[in-house]
């Protein structure tokens, strides 16, 4: 069995539930609303993953990395549910709208844009919604680290062969 088959098998399913709003961390809730607007960047890392399938992953990577699509898609509904239950700030929105357009049309390689924006982004956002959220972000955020290490474990051994592309 290859390593890229361990790592499917390994994975823990989920499913995205609508969450209620509970209490958020006093003080912390304007920088949760802002960070919350950085979920539109889940899609673009799904994009930027399926158009490095063609032909730059190894095959024996791509359903792997087929699944993590599919975990992009659970990401961005699950923190849709979150902001449905404890709201948004507009301005917030509008500019994460803008930073994701920004990333989409820069031009580097979609599996390093994938891989920085997982691990700039949402790496380091999901650790501050599990300790300033509320019930439903906690658990959504802990939901979505978990999936989340098997997509940079794949990005990481596919940037070392890819070197010469970025």
């Amino acid at each position: 069995m290859n390593p890229y088959q361990k790592l499917l098998e390994r994975k823990r399913t989920w499913t995205p539930v609508q969450t209620t709003a509970g209490t958020l961390v006093e003080g912390a809730e304007e920088t949760i609303y802002r960070a919350l607007a950085i979920r539109h960047m889940e899609l673009p890392v799904g994009d930027f993953i399926t158009d490095a399938l063609g032909n730059d992953v190894p095959k024996l990577a791509r359903e792997v990395l087929q699944s993590n699509v599919q975990d992009e898609i659970k990401h961005d509904l699950a923190l849709g549910y979150i902001t449905n239950a404890i709201g948004v700030d507009e301005q917030a929105e509008a500019e994460a709208m803008r930073l994701r357009d920004a990333w989409v049309a820069h031009p580097d390689h979609t599996i390093l844009k994938a891989l920085v924006a997982e691990r700039a982004i949402f790496f380091v956002l999901l650790p501050f919604f599990r300790f300033n959220g509320d019930a439903g972000l906690r658990t959504v955020s802990a939901d979505i680290s978990r999936s989340l290490i098997y997509l940079l474990l794949i990005l990481q051994v596919e940037l070392v062969p890819m070197k010469n592309y970025l």
